[in-house]
């Protein structure tokens, strides 16, 4: 039964399956969750949720008498201090895209390594990237703002090991973003790297064709699938989360994905998330038979599919994860004013940091100025009209990353 209560009502053990309150609003990101703690409560109330409903048929009802004890005092804050010291530390955003330059560089050496091995018929030594993705974790953990918005610009004509990097360094901070554990993150991590490898098997010239595919080449084309799954199992053991990356990335919420047609919550959660940052990373890419599109429109493309397409709550919460203008944007401002989007705040996502470099109606660069959107003073450029794209301006997204 579905019961809607004020939040002063909630208690541990209850599940919520609405906030009522618009997800932009907001900085809670999973909707549906059974309530572990006073502390998690009090969170809510801290993000202005008025009242929530439960299902009573997966947590307690309002009419339970016993409320679980709260830890003794001290207990909670020596577990805290436990998991910050746990944490890696935070860093600048120019101290960690001088890391995470040299980490996607070696990432990628080592996906071009295996697609080759997958090509050769050798061995796909899946455990040497383990390492690897470790160290990715610590560093969206160290600055979630550098490896993902970095892996997003490729810039080499290996689309398929880039794509598989810019991905992995997707799901790691939408992982992140979702709570999950880190051996979880991953294994989704590592499904993700490798989820295309079946693409060894297919003609390099059909992958890349410009235009419209015929039915038999697209049947071709999903085949990649099944056969990436048939050259991982020859060679190495893959965790569950990792299997189910590379077999539903395709799956679509409404059924009408491959290779299996699953609907839902038949698709794991590991597939629904995959299949959103992998749709992401693909739109944003430049591809020989499309333009790539601007991370904001791409959000709003995946919006707009939400429901139908995609799982709405896993959208809602990438959009979350990545900011409705990711950093790296370019932004036009109510001034006329071109701005490269520098720092989000997480509790308003359409007012971020930027860097004004451009003046649009004179076509010509300005002293580049730091402008915090959220500030009720000192900002004289207004507010973001939308996104734009570098190249109809003739500027360059890498001379103007943040750094």
């Amino acid at each position: 039964m579905i019961r809607k209560i004020p939040v002063r009502d909630l208690l541990p053990g209850m599940y919520v399956v609405d906030l009522h309150k618009r997800w932009l609003e907001h900085n809670i990101w999973r909707q549906h969750f059974r309530v572990r703690d006073d502390g998690q409560i009090a969170r809510l109330v801290e993000e202005g949720i008025v009242e929530v409903s439960i299902d009573t048929a997966r947590g307690l009802d309002v009419a339970q008498p016993e409320r679980p004890k709260s830890p003794p005092p001290g207990s909670q804050y020596r577990s805290l201090a436990d998991l910050k010291a746990s944490r890696p530390r935070q860093v600048s955003l120019a101290e960690e895209r001088r890391r995470a330059v040299l980490l996607l560089r070696e990432a990628n050496d080592h996906v071009v390594d295996l697609m080759q091995a997958a090509r050769g018929g050798r061995h796909v030594d899946a455990a040497r990237l383990e390492p690897l993705i470790g160290r990715m974790l610590e560093s969206v953990q160290r600055n979630p703002d550098a490896l993902a918005p970095l892996a997003r610009l490729k810039q080499s004509e290996h689309y398929d090991t880039e794509h598989a990097v810019a991905t992995a360094a997707l799901i790691i901070a939408f992982g992140r973003q979702q709570g999950l554990p880190a051996p979880e993150i991953e294994k989704l991590a590592l499904g993700t790297l490798l989820k295309d490898i079946g693409q060894a098997a297919i003609d390099a010239r059909l992958i890349g064709k410009p235009g419209m595919l015929s039915q038999a080449e697209y049947s071709v084309v999903q085949s990649h699938v099944e056969e990436g799954l048939a050259v991982l199992e020859a060679t190495v053991r893959l965790p569950e989360t990792a299997v189910a990356v590379v077999l539903e990335h395709h799956e679509r919420y409404n059924g009408c994905g491959y290779p299996y047609r699953m609907a839902g919550d038949e698709i794991s959660l590991a597939g629904r998330m995959a299949a959103i940052v992998d749709t992401y990373d693909a739109m944003t890419s430049e591809r020989p038979y499309r333009a790539a599109l601007s991370p904001s429109d791409a959000l709003r493309q995946l919006f707009d599919q939400s429901g139908s397409q995609f799982d709405p709550a896993l959208v809602a919460a990438f959009v979350h994860t990545v900011g409705v203008y990711p950093v790296g944007t370019l932004v036009m401002l109510e001034s006329r004013h071109l701005a490269v989007v520098e720092q989000q705040h997480a509790d308003n996502l359409l007012s971020p940091v930027v860097r004004v470099i451009y003046h649009a109606g004179r076509r010509q660069y300005v002293e580049p100025v730091e402008v915090d959107l959220a500030r009720k003073v000192g900002n004289h450029y207004g507010q973001i009209v939308g996104a734009e794209s570098y190249e109809r301006w003739g500027l360059s997204p890498l001379r103007w990353q943040p750094a």
